[in-house]
């Protein structure tokens, strides 16, 4: 059929004797001559392109209503005008009941006229109904294919009742149509979408609703999410008579962010881990509630050989005690060899003497230097892509907390040594100057000599790196941590501190998590050092006096000030400790354990506030303070 244009033409096929007047009534109708009914049918079967049929009721070889079921046979709904006498007929009321599409009464001079805006009014509304027909089709090819689930709900009661639903809906479900035509949709909502379906239905009415998650019950009891998007459904008036919704299904979505998300869990599980063998058991079990595969295991090697370690239930029941791999012998030994993962669609098409009667599908993922997991199921070709990257997640989380394991255990180890060699050397330096402190006291009260004072200071700078070797070669940690007002423990240090005159401001009243045992070693080191630092530089007494800060051999003037002040303040994340002394040296690390300036120093008193603040987890700083001195500043 023709397209409509902007003026579109009409063919018009007029069967009877009298086509003259059509023609020249509408330059608009191009009009066609069959003086017979079998003429008509001949033309109309050979052209389509015939926008109407117009007939005289009078043929020659057969009734009017016969020929129009003629013409019905060929075209189903090609308009029909019929041409009747200006004398009322009968014939007109069983035309219509018939179907044809319109009956029009021509007579006198306006009659053709007449019934050429008839035919013109047909044909344009036959075009019109055909065009939303094919709309309609469209629409509803739209509806059936959409890739999401659609529905189309009326509102009864205030309750969405579906009215339709394409077969995306009925097939992801699994109901029949007629299960749920008729039927509210909060029959298949779960409990936890409930709350909020009476609010989204009215939203969705109003046409506010926007986009929500809900939970659908398919009719075999799986829980199908989905997100839910609704906008009102209008009838021909206007007037909102329900909702339109749209259901995107989420299932596989929701189901990998509960996978990642125990995947975390497990995660963390493994780095809490206080034995491999803990280690082994929290992967099988992962592996058993994760990736759902109850039948796994773990081997982890020993010398040359993999031993299992962590067993499920279900691989022990189906699968007896498992063997001891030698490294590259077997799956598993090869797998771990290799340090690739191996994956069987059929394991038991592997030739190697092994008895896997109960096994078919098997995965071996390589635990990076430590050992193998071993999946298996009882389906031949089970495992996907997915399957496998998430084996290879768990054997490579479950191989770092391995490793920190064996790091941790031999840093333990290595403590342990320090400071069983510390306490030995210190119990050893100790009684030998034990002895030499009290006679260097005799000698002291006997003779006044400037060397026995010299070689007093001496002792007294032994026994002080004694100490602190002591304190920064064991180890300790910072569990007994809790909010401490750092203001009060540091003005405790100051009172028992030798402060040499200096004087202590505190600008704030930081307060801080911390082992207040250990942030009070870490103040009296800092304090110790800023005093010390700032006495000898500005009081620039000897060379051999300046400590870890720095130091000068020129003596400043008598008339110079010789206090140092000490601040403390709270930063946003931490606190501060500063002196306005002469700064930091231009080179070396402050931090490192030995470093000093000066011969008096024991190069370890901000090792060991280093050491504290790395046991609460802080950082430390040492900057140039805004007034030249030096600032450490500590963050957690």
């Amino acid at each position: 059929m023709c397209q409509p244009t902007s003026d579109p033409s009409v063919d018009a096929l007029y069967v009877g004797t009298d086509a003259d007047g059509l023609s020249r009534a509408d330059d608009r109708l191009s009009v066609r001559r069959a003086t017979t009914a079998g003429d008509a049918l001949a033309t109309l079967d050979a052209d389509t392109s015939v926008d109407c049929v117009v007939s005289e009721a009078s043929l020659p070889e057969m009734g009017a209503l016969a020929f129009f079921e003629a013409v019905r046979d060929l075209y189903e709904d090609i308009p029909f005008v019929l041409v009747v006498g200006p004398d009322p007929d009968a014939l007109v009321g069983d035309a219509l009941d018939a179907g044809v599409t319109d009956c029009v009464r021509v007579a006198g001079a306006t009659g053709p006229d007449l019934l050429a805006h008839r035919v013109r009014a047909t044909v344009e509304r036959h075009r019109t109904e055909s065009r939303l027909r094919a709309e309609r089709a469209q629409y509803r090819q739209l509806f059936a294919d959409a890739p999401v689930m659609y529905v189309v709900f009326r509102s009864v009661d205030d309750e969405p009742v579906i009215e339709d639903c394409n077969d995306r809906f009925l097939d992801r479900l699994g109901y029949e149509r007629d299960d749920l035509l008729d039927r509210s949709v909060w029959d298949i909502y779960a409990d936890e979408s409930m709350d909020r379906a009476v609010d989204g239905f009215d939203s969705g009415r109003r046409g506010t609703f926007g986009q929500q998650e809900r939970t659908l019950v398919a009719v075999d009891g799986e829980r199908v999410d989905t997100l839910f998007r609704a906008s009102p459904r209008l009838d021909a008036a206007g007037d909102v008579i329900g909702t339109i919704g749209l259901y995107v299904d989420i299932t596989a979505q929701k189901r990998r962010e509960r996978t990642l998300e125990r995947l975390h869990d497990a995660t963390r599980n493994l780095l809490r881990a206080g034995t491999h063998t803990q280690v082994a058991d929290i992967v099988t079990d992962a592996v058993r509630d994760v990736l759902g595969y109850p039948m796994n295991l773990v081997r982890l090697v020993d010398g040359d050989e993999l031993h299992p370690v962590a067993i499920t239930d279900e691989a022990e029941r189906r699968l007896g005690e498992r063997p001891v791999y030698r490294v590259g012998e077997g799956t598993a030994g090869r797998a771990f060899d290799e340090g690739e993962t191996l994956v069987y669609d059929d394991v038991r098409a592997v030739e190697d003497g092994y008895d896997r009667t109960n096994a078919r599908a098997s995965m071996f993922v390589p635990i990076g230097d430590h050992g193998v997991l071993s999946v298996g199921d009882t389906e031949v070709g089970t495992f996907d892509r997915l399957d496998r990257h998430l084996a290879e997640v768990f054997a490579a989380n479950a191989a770092t907390a391995l490793t920190l394991l064996d790091r941790t255990r031999d840093l333990e180890r290595q403590n342990e040594r320090l400071e069983e060699f510390a306490s030995v050397v210190s119990h050893d330096l100790r009684t030998p100057l034990t002895v030499v402190e009290g006679s260097l006291e005799l000698a002291r009260e006997r003779y006044d000599d400037e060397d026995l004072d010299r070689a007093a200071r001496s002792l007294d700078r032994a026994f002080d790196l004694i100490e602190e070797l002591l304190a920064l070669a064991r180890t300790a940690d910072a569990a007994d941590r809790r909010p401490v007002d750092v203001s009060a423990v540091a003005e405790a240090c100051w009172r028992t501190a030798d402060t040499d005159g200096a004087a202590l401001v505190v600008e704030s009243d930081p307060t801080v998590r911390a082992d207040e045992a250990r942030l009070r070693r870490l103040l009296e080191n800092l304090f110790r050092n800023c005093v010390e630092h700032g006495s000898t530089n500005n009081r620039r007494e000897s060379a051999g006096d300046s400590v870890e800060h720095g130091s000068t051999d020129t003596p400043p003037p008598p008339e110079a000030d010789d206090d140092v002040t000490v601040t403390v303040g709270s930063l946003p994340d931490g606190f501060y400790v500063e002196d306005d002394g002469p700064g930091l040296p231009d080179d070396g690390d402050v931090f490192e354990a030995g470093y000093t300036t000066g011969s008096e120093g024991t190069g370890l008193g901000l090792a060991i506030v280093e050491r504290i603040a790395r046991e609460h987890g802080w950082s430390v700083d040492a900057v140039e303070a805004d007034g030249g001195g030096a600032r450490f500043e500590f963050r957690d």
